[in-house]
């Protein structure tokens, strides 16, 4: 099947030429990996994040992700919808039926091939975030033949391919269906086999993570033959492991951590930028009892933040913000960020009623390494009258916190990093929505059925400016992930891209 003329929208197309374009991509020979690459990373890791069924949206556990595992397509150098297990793809013109031509030899670690059955077991086996959703629209997932597998949508789905993305799910991502069944769900999450460049060997929950090379992974040989991730939560001692030689990347290097290593001659720093965009995610602003509610205070809230500084102490070379989306997404409406402007603020708080400030509620800044960035956030508001109440929590509880609905009544620090407008409103709007407003949930609805991209732009413009108009949510800054990179690491290993914030892909780093 071929898509044939359509006004489909813009995004929708650009990535059909991506397939066409990249997906005569072959398997690259190379000689067989060697050396050991270790990094000292500042965020956990779940258990559950070494499966793609039960991965969802975090940001973090893109990492295990491009590890062990492959999907059908996924951002990498060439792109954010680069094809990788399915070499091309086409949609219907109504946005009802998707195909996708998979590669032929591609091989699971086990030595399993893998075939369209694979695609259509992964799919209906995901359970993380989108799943009821992308699952209820879903009419059938056929495997037409080994090689060839065609979605079936019970109504037009035009933001089909944003939802398999990083950021929004990880429902694409492929595991072998005959081993799978064979293990059981606790067997694979003990020994995850993928198809992806390196190979499962050992997992200790808050301590480290290892893979080895697979070398008959379909893209190329990988170059380094083991690859370490030790959990190190305390920056200082990251940044000494990579003084002594221990490690040869420490990431997360902010404030003076970040100032010393551009002093080290030993030592380099690279600052890759980050998908995530940080905003303040309000969810009592939907109790009519709540000071929240009142569209004066949130953006009182927002006028307090000196966003120029945050940045500059925390997020080195990042930028205040007004929206949520890139400014490369035709989709994206470009607004302005709220300006520093706390005697406003006062004054906006005492027409609402609250003129000596109030407590604001529980406080979730995200997790780990970013805390004091979020409690920088808190002391802003707090020099205007309000209160919140901060809690610290490690990143898999965070997350675990935020999925499971908890937060709700509190404010927190969000990670806005789908790769398109569209994306990032669905992780907001949909599965793991703390609240809405009415009208903008009906304007939500319609843009997800109109497969007309003049009119989807149209709808999804009316959505931001809304969401700008009443401070649905506070925008931040924009981020990026400083770290020390050793004199062992050959070259860049951040391949420089909107959707890969850690060293990645994983099978192109070299070591000197």
């Amino acid at each position: 099947m071929k898509a044939k003329k359509t006004q489909m929208p813009l995004m929708l197309v650009m990535l059909v030429i991506v397939g066409m374009v990249l997906g005569s991509a072959i398997h690259v020979q190379a000689a067989a990996p060697s050396g050991v690459l270790k990094q000292a990373i500042h965020w956990g890791i779940s258990a559950d994040w070494l499966d793609p069924a039960t991965g969802g949206h975090a940001s973090t556990g893109h990492l295990t992700l491009y590890l062990f595992h492959d999907a059908l397509v996924k951002p990498m150098p060439e792109g954010n919808f680069a094809p990788c297990l399915a070499e091309s793809y086409s949609i219907s013109p109504d946005a009802k039926t998707y195909e996708f031509k998979l590669r032929t030899g591609v091989k699971f670690h086990n030595g399993d091939v893998m075939t369209a059955e694979d695609v259509v077991f992964s799919f209906w086996r995901y359970k993380a975030g989108q799943a009821k959703f992308i699952h209820e629209r879903t009419e059938k997932v056929e495997a037409v033949n080994p090689h060839l597998v065609r979605f079936h949508f019970k109504e037009p789905f035009p933001d089909f391919l944003e939802y398999l993305a990083p950021g929004v799910s990880t429902i694409q991502w492929v595991v072998p269906k005959k081993y799978v069944e064979r293990v059981g769900e606790a067997g694979f999450k003990k020994n995850p086999v993928g198809c992806g460049p390196y190979k499962f060997v050992e997992f200790v929950a808050g301590v480290k993570l290892v893979g080895e090379a697979f070398e008959d992974y379909w893209r190329k040989v990988p170059h380094i033959k083991r690859l370490e991730f030790y959990i190190v939560s305390e920056p200082a001692t990251r940044l000494a492991m990579a003084k002594r030689g221990e490690v040869d990347v420490a990431t997360l290097m902010q404030g003076v951590f970040y100032e010393d290593v551009k002093k080290d001659p030993n030592l380099r720093m690279l600052a890759p930028l980050s998908p995530t965009q940080w905003i303040v995610n309000i969810t009592s602003q939907w109790d009519p009892k709540s000071p929240w509610a009142d569209a004066r205070v949130r953006k009182a809230a927002s006028l307090a933040i000196d966003r120029k500084t945050l940045a500059d102490i925390h997020m080195p070379g990042c930028d205040p913000i007004g929206i949520i989306g890139f400014k490369e997404d035709p989709f994206s409406v470009q607004l302005p960020p709220d300006p520093y402007d706390p005697d406003r603020a006062r004054k906006l708080l005492a027409e609402a009623g609250y003129p000596k400030g109030f407590q604001g509620g529980r406080f979730y800044p995200y997790q780990g390494g970013y805390w004091p960035y979020g409690e920088q956030v808190a002391n802003y508001w707090k020099a205007i009258g309000i209160h919140v109440d901060t809690i610290l929590l490690d990143r898999p509880a965070w997350f675990a916190q935020r999925e499971g609905g908890k937060m709700k009544g509190g404010i927190f620090i969000d990670p806005s990093s789908g790769p398109t407008i569209g994306g990032r409103l669905s992780y907001l709007f949909g599965r793991v929505s703390y609240g809405n407003y009415p009208d903008i949930e009906a304007l939500w609805d319609q843009y997800r059925r109109e497969v007309v991209s003049k009119a989807r732009k149209e709808l999804i413009g009316r959505i931001q400016r809304l969401i700008y108009e009443r401070t649905m949510y506070i925008p931040l800054t924009s981020t990026n992930s400083p770290a020390a990179i050793g004199p062992r690491v050959k070259g860049n290993p951040y391949k420089i891209q909107p959707l890969i914030w850690f060293t990645a892909p994983l099978e192109d780093m070299e070591l000197n």
